[in-house]
């Protein structure tokens, strides 16, 4: 199987972003400067629950089933 050029759906780390952005918009008040960004984001890091990266490990045989179904092409997913 060639590779997909551009293929996020297929790297984990691009869901393990969007699960840290999400916690860190949820957060209130908005980080008033570079530091405080920085320490919420290691929390956040630190933080993150090892449930999710099981279930992302598992995820990706389907996710590579769909890859191959749409031939590499656009997905919902």
């Amino acid at each position: 199987m060639s590779w997909p050029p551009n293929s996020p759906d297929l790297n984990p780390m691009e869901h393990i972003w969007d699960a840290m952005e999400r916690q860190l918009r949820a957060q209130t008040p908005p980080c008033p400067n570079i530091s405080t960004l920085r320490d919420r984001c290691l929390d956040i890091w630190y933080n993150l629950s090892p449930v999710m990266y099981h279930k992302l490990v598992a995820s990706m045989p389907r996710r590579v089933a769909a890859v191959l179904k749409a031939k590499g092409g656009a997905m919902r997913y």
